[in-house]
């Protein structure tokens, strides 16, 4: 159990479980290794990575303000707590953070718990990383990557673990928890793009997103009119995650799962959502 609720610490993509955390590929001459020894597997949802978008878009975002509360179950069993918040900062930019949590039975035997947090400014009308943070925490280790990103000079700085890498990065491009974000702004505007590249951790892959149909959905926060999008990657075509997205919530997800043959199905479920009203 204490494997799945890892799992649910990348809810949309997994961290390997044994992988040098940038590709020789794209890492910069000089530069040292960030490693991960240990896999960092799912911690719920969303727990979505760095995206790129291949449409372009000029109807700035609406940010909707908000902090969400999501259960986490393993097939029909409840595992977890998971908690989304989305704030304006000061300065003008905003801060996207998730902490999931065990629940229930499991909490006597898994005491992980899974922060990410983005930092992001709104720039001719796409979302802009500024900075990434991760940790995994449990009674016997800790885990953390962080990351600043330098969109100018199109340059990531990561250290994962104490170990510092930089990486070169194309235009426009999002960290892991961004990405879902990404999705609802762009469903809301209409500019959803058929594939999306994400830099998971070491190299980029593509995202091809694919829409389902239209379907009532009955959560503890209520019955919501959604639209399914889904998505996989080219490395793992058979992994499929399922955003149950509801315009009135801003095209929020009110539901997200995901199916792999021969692995439990993850899934997080809307209890309790709450507006900044002064942000509607």
């Amino acid at each position: 159990m204490k494997a799945v609720f890892r799992r649910l610490g990348t809810f949309l993509i997994p961290f390997p479980a044994s992988e040098k955390s940038w590709s020789a590929g794209n890492k910069l001459a000089g530069s040292g290794p960030l490693s991960s020894k240990t896999a960092i597997p799912i911690a719920f949802v969303l727990c979505l990575l760095i995206v790129t978008s291949t449409a372009a878009r000029a109807t700035p975002p609406v940010i909707p303000l908000y902090h969400a509360s999501y259960a986490a179950y393993r097939n029909s069993l409840r595992i977890g707590n998971a908690d989304f918040a989305l704030t304006r900062d000061p300065a003008g930019s905003y801060t996207y953070q998730s902490v999931t949590r065990p629940a229930g039975l499991v909490a006597l035997f898994v005491s992980d718990v899974v922060t990410e947090t983005s930092r992001f400014a709104v720039e001719n009308g796409r979302l802009q990383p500024l900075r990434y943070a991760y940790s995994h925490t449990s009674d016997d280790r800790k885990n953390t990557e962080s990351i600043r990103f330098d969109r100018h000079k199109g340059l990531a700085y990561g250290d994962g673990n104490g170990k510092r890498r930089t990486l070169r990065l194309p235009s426009n491009v999002y960290d892991r928890l961004l990405a879902q974000l990404a999705i609802s702004l762009d469903s809301a505007r209409n500019q959803l793009a058929g594939s999306y590249r994400v830099l998971n951790h070491n190299k980029i892959r593509t995202f091809n997103l694919q829409r389902g149909s239209p379907a009532l959905l009955h959560t503890p926060a209520g019955a919501y009119q959604t639209i399914e999008v889904s998505w996989h990657d080219d490395r793992h075509k058979a992994r499929v995650t399922a955003f149950w997205l509801a315009p009135k919530l801003d095209y929020l997800p009110v539901r997200m799962r995901q199916t792999e043959p021969g692995k439990a199905t993850i899934s997080l479920v809307l209890t309790e959502i709450k507006f900044d009203t002064a942000s509607k």
